[in-house]
C-alpha cells in the first residue's frame, strides 16, 4: 500500500502528485545510473537548480538513433586508433587510453557543444596517457604524420646532423607523447575552431597553468571582454592519482577567479584509472573521491561510468554548457580502467593481480557499447562491422602513406602572431634600444602625475616629488624609474606589458608603486595605464596568489601566444622561485630546444647579501647558470655581432645588472629583437635606494644600448690602465661595495669590471678588457695571478663555477695564455648565508679586503702552498 501512496513533488520530469513508486523509479533512473553528480555543496541555489533541471530531464541521456550512432562512430575512432597501434607496435610505449576511450569521445562532444555556444578556440593541456589519441582524434593531427612518427620517417636523421654541423645548433625534439600541436578545422555542425594541445613534460599536472596562461592571452588579444572568455575554452586532462596528489592542481583552481588570471572556467577531465602507476587509491589520497578538491571551490563534479559512452557524452555536453553559461570550472570524473600497465610493456599483475584478472576478462568499451546497440535494435552487427572495417582500412592506408611522408621544417603551431620571427639558425638583425630623451622626460612626468582629488599616501607624495626632480635634472634616475620608463616606451610602441607576482604593484621593497591607492577611497591609480601621450597598449600589474609554481607556468603560457607582449614574473624573494623549479627545468630553459617554442618571459628574482639569512639572500643563480647551454669550451669567434649570434643560439639569458640604465635596455632589448629568449634577472634589493646606483637619462637616449659588460667606471683608472696590476671581475650589487672600499683605501691600481650578462658569457667583451689591462698577471698555469672573480655567494654557489672555465677559454683562445683565475668570496657552504648580522658584516668586509688587497698564497718559500687568508672565507682559489 505504501507504494501507491501519493506525494506532491517537483522534479524536472515529474511534477505534481505522484505515487511513491513513480517517484522512486524517477529518482533511481536519474541519480543511480551511469552518471552521478555532486552539486548540492554549491552555495548558489540558482546554479543548483540549473543542474537539477537538466539532469532530471528524461532526455538528459538520449535515446535517439542518430545520436546513438554518432556516439558509436566517435568511440570507434578512438578504439580503432588504439587497436591498430597495438597490432603494429605491441611492445612500443605509447601510453594508450585503452579502458578510457569514452573520455576522448566525450571531449569531442564537449567541444562541439561549446562551439554552438560561442567557442571558437580550444586550448588543451594533458599528460601522456591518451595523448596520441587526442592529437589525432580531437586536435586532428594528420594520421599519416602520427604513423610517420612511429616509423621514424617524420625526420631525416642525416639531414638533421648535416644541418646541425653548419648551424651549430641542434633541435632536440621530444618523444611522441610529449609533443603538442595546433590545428584549425571544421566541426560537423559547420563551426570552425582552432584547437591547441600544449607540449608537456612527464611531470604530471605541470602543464595546467601553462595551458590557462595561453588561453588567457588568447582571450586578451580577442578583445579582453566577457565575450572573449566565451570564445576560448581551456580543457585540462588529469590522472586520478595526480589530480588528488599534486599541489599545483589546487594552485591552478585557486587562480580561477583572480583578476587577470580568470579564463572563464576550465573543463577538468579526470581519466580515473583507479590506479596511479602501481599505487592503489587507498594509498594515493585521503579523500573518498579523487575529485574532492573541487568541492573546495564549489564546483559541480560529474562522475560517469566510462563503459557507458552515451552517458559520458551527455555528461561532457552538460559540462560544456555549464562552462559557457556560468564561466566557472567543472570536473568530469570518468570512472574507467587502464587495460595495460603504466605503459604497454609494463606488467601490472605484480602490484594489482586481482584487479587485472578482472580487467583481462573485461570486454573493451567499444564491444560493450556495440552489443548494447545490437541488443536494443539500434543497429545491426553487420552495420557496425562495416563501420569498423572502413575505419581499419583508413588506418592501413595512412600507415602505408607514412613511408613517404615529407616532414615540414616548421613547428606545428598555428601562431600567426609569430610570423617574421626567426629561429636560432636564421639570420637575425640588431635593433637599437635607446629612446629620444624628450620622450623619456614626457613619460617621466606622467609617472609622477595623479588625478585631481586623488589622495596619495604622504610618503608616496614625497617620492613622487623626488622622482619629478630626478626626471627634470636627468642625472639621477633610479632603478624603479628606469623600469617604468622602459615599460612606458614599450607601451607607446604597441607592446603589451604584463607583470605579475605576489607584491608587484608596490614591489616587495616598496620601490615600484606602479599602482597606488587613494588613501580615502582605496581606489587604484596606475601611472603607466594613463600616459596620455598618444595610442598605447595595455599595462597590467597584478598581485598574484601566494604561489610560484602555478603563476610562473601561467605567465609562461601567456608569453607563448604573442611575441609583442613583454611578460614578467617577479618573485617576492629570489629563492622562492625554487618552488617553481619544475617550470624552470622542463619548460622555460628547455622549451625551445625540445618543442621549438620561443618565449620572452622575464623572471625578476630579488638577490643580494644584506645579512637577512639563508632564505632572503640568494636567488640561487648558480642553478640558472647550470641550465644555460653555452659550452664553456666552444671557441668564440670574437667578431662583430658575436653577442647577437650567441644570444640567438642560447636557451636563455641570465643577468645580474648593476645600473638602472642597463636594466632599461635589457627590458627593451627583449622586445627589440626578431627572436625571443627567456631572461632571468637577479634583481636588486638595496640598490633601489643606493644613492650611487643611478643613471643619467643620457644613458638611455638614442644610440645607447644594452651592455653585456661594463668596464672600469673611474675615469682616472680607466685612462691609466697600464698602471693597473689587479683586475677584479664581479656582478651585481657587490660592485658598489668594492668601489666604496677602493675609494676608502685610495687604490688606483685595481680595476673593477662588472659582468652584466652572465649567460651567455660575453667572451668577446672579456677579451677586450684583458687586452686593455695587459699588465695584470694572469698566473703561471698552475698558480693564480691577479685576475680575480669576486662574489658574495659561497664558492659552491653564485656564478663562480660557471664563469671560471669561460675566463680560462677566453685567455686560451684569445691570447694563448693558461689563465688561473683567483676566487674571492664566501667559503663553500650548505646554507646560502648566515643569519647573524655581525658575522655577515665580517664576511663581507673580508671579501672586499681580499679582493682589493689580496693575500700572497703562492710564495716559493712556502712551497706554493695555498693559504687560508681568512678563517671566514676559506680557500680563495
Amino acid at each position: 500500500r505504501i507504494w501507491k501512496k501519493t506525494f506532491q513533488v517537483s522534479l524536472a520530469n515529474l511534477n505534481g502528485e505522484h505515487t511513491l513508486k513513480e517517484i522512486l523509479h524517477t529518482l533511481r533512473s536519474t541519480y543511480s545510473g551511469s552518471v552521478g553528480i555532486e552539486y548540492m555543496h554549491i552555495g548558489d541555489l540558482k546554479k543548483v537548480e540549473w543542474i537539477r533541471q537538466r539532469v532530471e530531464d528524461p532526455n538528459f541521456i538520449p535515446s535517439d538513433k542518430n545520436k546513438l550512432i554518432k556516439v558509436y562512430q566517435e568511440l570507434l575512432k578512438v578504439d580503432t586508433f588504439e587497436q591498430f597501434l597495438n597490432v603494429q607496435y605491441k611492445t612500443t610505449k605509447r601510453f594508450g587510453v585503452d579502458g578510457g576511450e569514452a573520455a576522448v569521445a566525450g571531449v569531442n562532444a564537449a567541444i562541439e557543444k561549446a562551439a554552438t555556444l560561442g567557442m571558437t578556440e580550444c586550448v588543451i593541456g594533458m599528460p601522456h596517457r591518451g595523448r596520441l589519441n587526442v592529437l589525432t582524434n580531437v586536435v586532428r593531427k594528420p594520421l599519416v604524420q602520427m604513423f610517420a612518427e612511429f616509423k621514424g620517417t617524420h625526420y631525416d636523421f642525416e639531414k638533421i646532423v648535416e644541418k646541425s654541423e653548419g648551424d651549430d645548433w641542434l633541435f632536440a625534439g621530444d618523444v611522441k607523447y610529449h609533443l603538442g600541436t595546433s590545428q584549425t578545422f571544421s566541426l560537423s555542425g559547420g563551426n570552425t575552431i582552432t584547437a591547441t594541445l600544449e607540449a608537456n613534460p612527464s611531470h604530471l599536472e605541470t602543464v595546467n597553468t601553462v595551458t590557462l596562461g595561453r588561453a588567457r592571452a588568447k582571450q586578451y588579444y580577442l578583445g579582453n571582454t566577457a565575450e572573449s572568455r566565451h570564445r576560448v575554452l581551456p580543457i585540462l586532462f588529469h590522472g586520478d592519482a595526480s589530480f588528488a596528489g599534486q599541489g599545483v592542481v589546487y594552485e591552478t583552481m585557486q587562480l580561477a577567479h583572480v583578476q587577470e588570471f580568470d579564463v572563464g572556467g576550465t573543463i577538468h577531465v579526470i581519466i580515473n584509472n583507479q590506479v596511479g602507476f602501481t599505487t592503489d587509491p587507498v594509498d594515493d589520497r585521503s579523500t573518498m573521491y579523487t575529485s574532492d578538491v573541487g568541492k573546495t571551490f564549489n564546483l559541480p563534479i560529474l562522475h560517469v561510468n566510462g563503459d557507458d559512452p552515451v552517458a559520458v557524452t551527455s555528461a561532457f555536453e552538460l559540462a560544456a554548457e555549464w562552462r559557457q553559461t556560468w564561466q566557472t570550472d567543472v570536473i568530469m570524473d570518468v570512472i574507467c580502467y587502464r587495460r595495460f600497465g603504466h605503459n604497454e610493456t609494463d606488467a601490472p599483475e605484480y602490484t594489482q593481480p586481482v584487479l587485472y584478472k578482472q580487467i583481462n576478462k573485461h570486454p573493451r568499451t567499444e564491444a560493450v557499447y556495440s552489443k548494447s546497440l545490437v541488443d536494443n535494435g539500434v543497429a545491426s552487427q553487420k552495420e557496425l562491422d562495416s563501420m569498423k572495417s572502413d575505419l581499419w582500412k583508413h588506418h592501413e592506408a595512412a600507415f602505408k602513406a607514412a613511408d613517404s611522408f615529407q616532414p615540414s621544417e616548421e613547428a606545428e603551431w598555428v601562431a600567426t602572431k609569430w610570423e617574421g620571427f626567426v629561429r636560432p639558425t636564421d639570420v637575425s638583425n640588431s635593433h637599437p634600444t635607446g629612446v629620444d630623451i624628450e620622450l623619456l622626460r614626457k613619460i617621466g612626468e606622467r609617472l609622477c602625475y595623479t588625478p585631481e582629488g586623488f589622495k596619495a599616501h604622504a610618503g608616496l607624495k614625497r617620492q613622487l616629488k623626488k622622482k619629478m626632480e630626478d626626471i627634470e635634472n636627468g642625472e639621477t634616475i633610479d632603478w624603479a624609474t628606469a623600469e617604468a620608463l622602459a615599460f612606458g616606451t614599450l607601451l607607446l610602441e604597441g607592446n603589451h606589458v604584463r607583470i605579475t607576482g605576489q607584491d608587484v604593484q608596490r614591489g616587495t621593497f616598496a620601490h615600484r608603486h606602479c599602482v597606488i591607492k587613494d588613501q580615502a577611497t582605496g581606489e587604484d591609480w596606475c601611472f603607466l595605464q594613463n600616459l596620455d601621450l598618444g595610442p598605447q597598449e595595455n599595462f597590467i600589474a597584478r598581485n598574484s596568489i601566494l604561489a610560484e609554481y602555478a603563476v610562473v607556468g601561467f605567465e609562461l603560457g601567456y608569453s607563448y601566444e604573442n611575441p609583442t607582449a613583454l611578460v614578467l614574473w617577479e618573485a617576492q624573494f629570489g629563492d622562492f622561485a625554487n618552488t617553481a623549479q619544475v617550470m624552470t627545468d622542463q619548460f622555460i630553459s628547455a622549451g625551445e630546444h625540445k618543442w621549438l617554442q620561443q618565449s620572452g618571459l622575464v623572471m625578476l628574482l630579488p638577490h643580494g647579501y644584506m645579512g637577512q639569512g639563508a632564505e632572503h639572500s640568494s636567488c640561487r643563480i648558480e642553478r640558472f647558470l647550470q641550465l644555460s647551454d653555452d659550452d664553456e669550451d666552444d671557441i668564440p669567434d670574437f667578431e662583430d655581432g658575436f653577442g647577437r649570434r650567441q644570444a640567438q643560439r642560447a636557451n636563455w639569458q641570465v643577468m645580474n645588472l648593476s645600473t638602472p640604465a642597463n636594466y632599461f635596455h635589457a627590458l627593451r632589448r627583449q622586445q627589440h629583437r626578431d627572436f625571443r629568449k627567456p631572461m632571468v634577472v637577479a634583481s636588486p634589493k638595496n640598490l633601489f635606494r643606493l644613492r650611487q646606483c643611478v643613471s643619467p637619462l643620457s644613458d638611455m637616449e638614442l644610440d645607447t644600448r644594452f651592455q653585456r659588460l661594463i668596464g672600469e667606471r673611474d675615469p682616472e683608472i680607466d685612462a691609466n690602465h697600464d698602471k693597473v696590476d689587479r683586475l677584479v671581475f664581479c656582478s651585481g650589487k657587490i660592485y658598489y661595495e668594492l668601489v666604496a672600499e677602493r675609494e676608502r683605501l685610495g687604490l688606483k691600481n685595481v680595476a673593477i669590471i662588472t659582468l652584466e650578462q652572465l649567460a651567455p658569457f660575453p667572451f668577446d667583451r672579456v677579451k677586450q678588457v684583458m687586452e686593455k689591462y695587459n699588465h695584470v698577471d694572469v698566473g703561471d698555469g698552475v698558480h693564480p695571478g691577479q685576475l680575480i672573480w669576486c662574489q658574495e655567494e659561497p664558492k659552491n654557489m653564485g656564478a663562480w663555477s660557471y664563469v671560471r672555465p669561460r675566463f680560462v677559454t677566453t685567455a686560451r683562445e684569445g691570447f694563448h695564455q693558461d689563465l688561473v683565475m683567483r676566487y674571492i668570496g664566501r667559503r663553500a657552504a650548505a646554507s646560502p648565508a648566515t643569519g647573524y648580522p655581525k658575522l655577515h658584516n665580517a664576511e663581507q668586509e673580508a671579501i672586499l679586503r681580499e679582493a682589493l688587497l689580496g693575500t700572497s698564497d703562492a710564495r716559493a718559500e712556502d712551497n706554493f702552498s695555498v693559504q687560508r687568508p681568512s678563517s671566514l672565507l676559506g680557500h680563495q682559489t
